[in-house]
């Protein structure tokens, strides 16, 4: 039996497809019994809306694909699909279920990112020290969990931070972001201005001179 799993980027609760060849792997199981013991990416469940019941069935010698949704993963480069079926145990990972970079030298099964669905601010200081809010699920990583903002390091506040709720406090940086574009920036809503030159203020309509 083999298992191929699409996508391979993943986060909670993505719905994904795990492709199976059973080779009837079904054959008399009776009717309400549920296909499967589990399915797991690494060693957490998934499925916890419980799109898998004792009405899921694959078909005898082909390719099938069993939809399921992503647990509360922690985030990692590299985990295994776990498939254990209620009969005749697990399939082994089809090869064509290995992904690599262009380079080949960064290669992975599946990839579990964290889900931010929000952050407490979207400007900040350049001399730090603010306290930002992360909230989504799988923030904090199995070893360690760095945040970074524009660039600089967020110290991260484990004592209270959780899976779902992180915090951390801004470091100084040298230059102010709205000087550049920023990748993936929707644009720049203001331009930094040299005191020392001249520029055009557009409610007024003149020109204004600072001092040097």
């Amino acid at each position: 039996m083999y298992i191929d799993t699409i996508p391979s980027n993943v986060h909670f609760g993505m719905k994904i497809n795990m492709v199976m060849n059973p080779n009837r792997c079904h054959y008399a199981l009776p009717v309400d019994w549920d296909p499967f013991y589990y399915l797991k990416i690494g060693d957490t469940l998934t499925d916890w809306e419980g799109l898998i019941d004792s009405g899921v069935r694959l078909p005898d010698w082909q390719h099938a694909p069993v939809q399921t949704i992503v647990g509360k993963n922690k985030p990692a480069k590299d985990v295994q699909p776990d498939v254990n079926f209620s009969m005749f145990g697990r399939p082994v990972i089809k090869s064509t279920a290995r992904h690599c970079n262009m380079k080949g030298d960064d290669c992975w099964t599946i990839r579990v990112h964290p889900d931010i669905l929000g952050i407490s601010a979207t400007t900040g200081h350049t001399t730090g020290g603010q306290e930002l809010i992360i909230k989504g699920h799988g923030l904090i990583g199995k070893t360690s969990t760095t945040v970074t903002v524009d660039g600089v390091t967020c110290t991260v506040k484990m004592e209270k931070s959780t899976d779902e709720r992180l915090v951390c406090e801004t470091n100084s940086k040298n230059t102010a972001s709205v000087t550049a574009s920023q990748p993936g920036s929707p644009g720049i809503t203001y331009n930094f201005v040299n005191p020392e030159k001249v520029y055009e203020t557009p409610d007024w309509g003149n020109y204004t001179t600072y001092p040097k």
